[in-house]
């Protein structure tokens, strides 16, 4: 059985000039010590998704429309806060996107670091400061005595944000969703936080939701993957047939236009067009507009389905055989 099963998750934010589909009809699961990653473009739902997994959005304006997310035999979506209290932190943790403003400016990085292990596990003065420098140390902060004392803006941004993966996993939870972790981080950062997220994951046995629009990361990181647009998961499979037998244009496109594969002095492809609007105007495949597939039959609303073992697909002409 998954650790995490999401099924039909529809979370809409109601505002002024109409309703925002953020996330429509999302359906995955996670399997226990599984990295899995959701990728796409900016908007498309992915950071939704796992915040609402979490209660971490407002309602209103958001409002969750319908769905459930089974984490270990626990409806995510139909807790009560004080019940989902119980859960952040200690059996789920989450990275946010960005360490600056997640972390307290007002607070020294021990006392963030702690609070997880006074909240939910109750844990005594002195045990406590040896696990936080303990913590602090496994995610390979230098002078980890020092930086307890610091604040969060005396630290470089990786520093941060091994921080905040520090405070993710001191209470040793089942489940890390990491929201785009390596942000605004340069090339050799992102490799060394990546590196021991799996260095930690294999060691406890944690599973990881691992959000992110590039594809490197995923190709590197993840054993299955589910690709969103338009609030929707559009492909979802394993990481080498999604890569070397994509089953949706929407992929394939993303996959073109990564610069390893353009040679030197070649224009980078893109996607034409722009990411729809997701106030729910009009029907059909939310891509056709983009697609160089596109037919009549995308006037339809397409449903998630396998086309191979593993493998799913919302493509009307994929799931028809004709791409």
């Amino acid at each position: 059985m998954a650790l995490l099963e999401v099924d039909n998750l529809t979370f809409h934010f109601h505002l002024r000039d109409g309703v925002v589909r953020a996330a429509d009809g999302v359906s995955f699961a996670v399997e226990r010590g599984e990295t899995f990653g959701i990728v796409g473009e900016s908007g498309c739902g992915k950071s939704v998704t796992c915040l609402s997994l979490l209660g971490l959005l407002p309602r209103p304006p958001g409002r969750l429309v319908a769905g459930r997310a089974d984490f270990d035999g626990i409806d995510l979506l139909h807790c009560t806060p004080r019940q989902l209290r119980r859960l952040r932190g200690r059996r789920i943790g989450m990275v946010f996107q960005d360490p600056m403003t997640a972390l307290n400016p007002y607070l020294r990085v021990g006392t963030q670091v702690r609070e997880p292990l006074a909240y939910h596990l109750g844990l005594p003065g002195g045990e406590a400061s040896a696990r936080v420098l303990q913590a602090l140390r496994e995610v390979g902060l230098q002078d980890a005595e020092e930086r307890l004392r610091c604040y969060p803006h005396e630290l470089s941004g990786g520093m941060r944000q091994r921080v905040m993966i520090a405070m993710a996993l001191i209470a040793e939870p089942e489940l890390l969703i990491a929201d785009e972790p390596t942000t605004a981080l340069d090339v050799t950062v992102q490799a060394q936080i990546l590196d021991l997220i799996a260095t930690l994951q294999r060691r406890r046995g944690t599973a990881v939701i691992l959000i992110t629009h590039n594809l490197g990361v995923v190709a590197g990181s993840c054993a299955r993957v589910a690709v969103m647009y338009a609030g929707r998961v559009v492909e979802l499979a394993p990481v080498g047939p999604l890569f070397h037998h994509s089953r949706h244009p929407y992929t394939r496109a993303l996959r073109r236009s990564l610069p390893h594969r353009q040679g030197r002095g070649r224009d980078l492809p893109t996607i034409p067009g722009h990411p729809p609007r997701l106030d729910g105007g009009g029907g059909g495949c939310p891509f056709a507009p983009r697609c160089d597939h596109a037919a009549s039959l995308c006037a339809e609303t397409p449903v998630l389905r396998e086309v191979a073992p593993g493998h799913w697909s919302s493509c009307l002409r994929v799931q028809r055989g004709e791409v």
